[in-house]
């Protein structure tokens, strides 16, 4: 009998694109539902096109990011186990346990959408049973990274707040594109009064995604200085980072990602947004399309360069 003992590795990083994928989708899933239940009861059934749009939306994404990291883990058909064995101080446990329900109850919800104007009481009860779980695992997705002391790329406060605005931002900018789209191909984007309408509508949620992007960039900024400033260790890390992964990182998931549509945004408010509908319609759109690239880009930076080794040190 032989003595040797052999280890089976993964060569690279073992959390790959499939768990930046399924932090996007799952992320955005949920800003997508809280969108939708925020804005009906706000603004009691206004915005019943986008909300309609956001609650089918929901369901689709999650579930998406829900498969891939199953895949990811190995033997999916064993998921069950996860409601077998509790586990309160993992937030993978949460995860496992909380996207389903929010699936499950999602699909309940955007059901409750085709028929806007029957069972409002029911269907804006279910969304406010929903917007905890909605939060509890757009923070698990922030967690499951901050959780691991051993990485101290992402193990800051800041990366669970960051995770929550990203999945708001990312949610409302999926939402508005597909949107957009369903406009297109049924011609109400040729209506120059619908369209009116439509903008004049949308300046509170154009002002709180453009506040959400200001909030997420400050806190990128707080999360550099946290390990900017921090041990040893956490320099290394952000070095290692910026060496691997620097130009994904600053230039399409904080530059494209962020920097850009706050300043087309900017750009479209000094042109004059009454005379400009068509263009209004556009940066809306190129918006929306940026912020989803950077915010994903962002999280396959950050999963990617947590598991860059650093330098070796040297006491020579």
């Amino acid at each position: 009998m032989s003595d040797e003992i052999v280890y089976l590795t993964q060569s690279g990083p073992y959390w790959d694109w499939k768990v930046a994928l399924d932090l996007f989708l799952g992320g955005a899933g949920v800003g997508a539902l809280l969108f939708a239940i925020l804005l009906d009861a706000v603004l009691h059934g206004k915005y019943r096109r986008i909300c309609h749009t956001a609650a089918w939306l929901s369901p689709v994404l999650v579930s998406a990011g829900l498969l891939l990291i199953m895949i990811k883990m190995g033997r999916p058909f064993h998921a069950y186990h996860t409601y077998l064995n509790a586990n309160l101080t993992s937030p993978l446990w949460w995860g496992g346990i909380f996207q389903p329900l929010v699936v499950g109850g999602g699909v309940v919800y955007a059901f409750l959408w085709n028929r806007p104007d029957q069972n409002v009481s029911l269907r804006r009860g279910l969304g406010w049973a929903l917007a905890p779980l909605t939060l509890i695992v757009g923070s698990y997705h922030g967690m499951l990274l901050s959780t691991m002391v051993s990485h101290p790329l992402w193990n800051t406060g800041p990366t669970v707040i960051a995770a929550l605005l990203s999945f708001a931002t990312s949610g409302i900018a999926i939402v508005l594109l597909v949107h957009l789209a369903r406009m297109k191909w049924a011609g109400r984007l040729d209506q120059q009064d619908h369209i009116a309408t439509f903008l004049n509508d949308l300046a509170m949620v154009r002002n709180v995604m453009g506040a959400l992007l200001i909030l997420q960039l400050g806190t990128f900024v707080l999360w550099w200085l946290d390990l900017r400033l921090g041990g040893m260790h956490a320099q290394q890390a952000l070095e290692a980072a910026n060496r691997a992964y620097g130009p994904v990182f600053w230039g399409i998931g904080i530059g494209i990602g962020l920097i850009l549509p706050l300043l087309l945004g900017l750009w479209s408010i000094l042109q004059g947004e009454a005379s400009h509908r068509r263009q209004q319609i556009r940066v809306i759109a190129t918006s929306s399309a940026l912020i989803v690239v950077g915010a994903f880009f962002f999280r396959l930076a950050l999963v990617l360069a947590g598991q860059v080794p650093p330098a070796a040190t040297s006491i020579f």
